[in-house]
């Protein structure tokens, strides 16, 4: 059995990162292998589209290349890495879509409790993936940023130069509209 240590795995990617700072190919991509489905999958989740979500996994390849000097060793390079992914496909959203969805600074809307016909609606992954492609970009991005990226409200409102009220109030809508999806969805099969 050959098992990697943590240890191990961080020297590994310590040297690569090096090779990185040094412009050569071979760590270039190794690095790229190692990180591509993450960073794809990562993606996809706020694009929405496989080809927008390729190209935006290069172009943050190609960034992190760009400023692989700016890393800082103490850090986890993975968690740098889908910082730059998550930016820059959203970034992209921006530039290709004009479904943009964004809510004027300080609007609010009131927060509803989610009612029980939401808690017993059920789920399944294929679902919730057809339905996410669907929403408009606004919401698809803060559900998405929330939900699987792990990011909280004010990180998102940094992110996406918004007020936290109105991520809260995006993130209120996206999901209401993501159950009336899936909920349609389950009718109709």
């Amino acid at each position: 059995m050959n098992e990697v240590s943590n240890e191990d795995m961080n020297e590994s990617i310590q040297t690569l990162i090096e090779g990185c700072r040094r412009k050569e190919r071979r760590a270039q991509q190794a690095v790229y292998e190692r990180y591509a489905h993450r960073i794809y999958v990562a993606c996809l989740r706020i694009t929405g589209r496989s080809e927008e979500a390729e190209e935006a996994m290069q172009d943050a390849f190609l960034k992190a290349f760009e400023r692989i000097g700016q890393f800082d060793s103490e850090r986890c390079f993975e968690a740098w890495l889908q910082r730059i992914a998550v930016r820059t496909a959203i970034d992209h959203v921006r530039s290709q879509s004009e479904t943009w969805e964004a809510l004027p600074d300080g609007y609010a809307e009131q927060a509803e409790e989610e009612t029980d016909d939401e808690e017993h609606t059920h789920l399944t992954v294929e679902a919730v993936r057809r339905a996410m492609q669907q929403l408009a970009d606004g919401y698809r991005i803060v559900l998405s940023l929330y939900l699987f990226e792990g990011y909280d409200m004010d990180e998102i409102a940094s992110i996406l130069k918004l007020q936290p009220a109105s991520v809260r109030s995006q993130y209120l809508r996206g999901k209401r509209k993501l159950v009336e999806l899936i909920r349609n969805e389950q009718w109709t099969d």
